[in-house]
């Protein structure tokens, strides 16, 4: 009895839709980032957040989703450009392989999982085994002979991402759960400065999660700072981290100016902040470390 025939048109507008899916999805997280806004609100797109590479990630995702859009209206529109979705396989195959590592990433190590990045990762998944699932015969990508699909690539594909995923369950770095319903304070004990912060907040009636600097150590060196005291909060959808105990108060004193913890108004305060790569991410001034202490430091500083 002959086999069925595959439905490759069904295929083909499938990995096509999710190609498109993912290049408007990552695009508008783009353009919400320069209104310092973002389309995920979990703890661990926080987390993600505070990383220098998420906008690069960003823009080198909607890159690969406009390659695969395009590839795959060639293919539904049956032109006849074999090598152009050839390379698709390849590169697909590459981009499940990392996927493995940024899954592992956040489950091994944040702990937190990314909401908006597991979507990606699930689009790029979906159209690796669409992919996988088109008809088994195709031109080799630089000899231009047709052969038998060779399936190698999707199974190397597979196990390297299943070891990418484990491999990180090999790094220990403990990540201690934040409360972001106030603004968190990282501070050291011999240090002035962040008792400074401490007191004004007291006196002003601010509310603030205290963290001594070795509860966090694996976050603040992530975030590759070694001075304390360091703020960070979650406001709008953006993720604001301060060092310096002069740019903390002043920071301080403009978001609960004459509004009390229970009266506080929605300001922006983009003015002091410069946004690093255009996201989600805004620290204050920091061309000189103004008001710290060194972290680690068994005398009180200066």
């Amino acid at each position: 009895m002959p086999s069925k025939p595959q439905p490759t048109g069904k295929i083909k507008f499938l990995v096509f839709f999710l190609s498109l899916t993912g290049f408007i999805l990552i695009a508008l997280e783009i353009y919400l980032s320069f209104h310092q806004k973002t389309l995920c609100q979990t703890k661990g797109c926080f987390l993600v957040h505070t990383f220098g590479t998420y906008d690069i990630l960003n823009y080198i995702g909607v890159l690969l989703f406009f390659y695969l859009t395009i590839s795959s209206l060639f293919d539904l529109l049956d032109l006849k450009i074999s090598w152009f979705l050839n390379l698709r396989t390849y590169i697909l195959a590459l981009a499940i392989i990392i996927e493995g590592y940024f899954i592992g990433f956040q489950k091994w190590i944040l702990n937190e999982y990314c909401l908006y990045c597991l979507i990606v990762a699930a689009l790029l998944f979906l159209c690796f085994l669409l992919d996988y699932k088109l008809p088994l015969k195709e031109k080799i990508l630089f000899s231009g002979t047709y052969v038998s699909k060779d399936i190698t690539i999707y199974k190397i594909a597979i196990l390297g991402s299943f070891s990418l995923f484990f491999a990180a369950s090999l790094v220990k770095i403990p990540f201690k759960p934040l409360k972001l319903n106030y603004p968190i304070l990282i501070y050291e004990k011999n240090c002035h400065f962040c008792k400074e912060v401490e007191e004004f907040a007291k006196k002003h009636n601010i509310p603030l999660n205290l963290y001594k600097a070795d509860e966090v150590i694996s976050l603040v060196r992530l975030l590759n700072y070694n001075n304390v005291p360091i703020l960070i909060y979650k406001e709008n959808g953006k993720t604001i981290v301060i060092e310096g105990a002069e740019d903390i108060k002043n920071w301080l004193k403009k978001k609960y100016q004459k509004t009390g913890v229970k009266k506080q108004k929605e300001e922006k305060f983009q003015d002091i902040f410069k946004t690093i790569g255009k996201q989600n991410f805004l620290i204050e001034n920091t061309t000189t470390s103004r008001s710290t202490c060194a972290i680690d430091q068994s005398q009180p500083c200066e």
